[in-house]
């Protein structure tokens, strides 16, 4: 990883389809790495979507 704004960088999805291409076995630690960044992933955005409800409330009850 970079700091530099200017470098390409990937996404996690690239990430975790780069780590399961072929046949891998279930086991190995290609597999749970892309299964470990799924689940950050999907935390990551159920988080986001938390605090973009909540939000919305907050502004919702006030303008209305």
């Amino acid at each position: 990883l970079t700091v530099n704004p200017l470098e390409g960088v990937t996404t996690v999805t690239v990430q975790i389809v780069t780590l399961l291409i072929g046949d891998t076995e279930f086991d190995s630690p290609k597999t749970l790495a892309a299964f470990g960044l799924g689940l950050v992933l999907f935390i990551s955005t159920l988080a986001l979507n938390i605090l973009a409800l909540q939000v919305v409330k907050r502004y919702r009850e006030r303008y209305e």
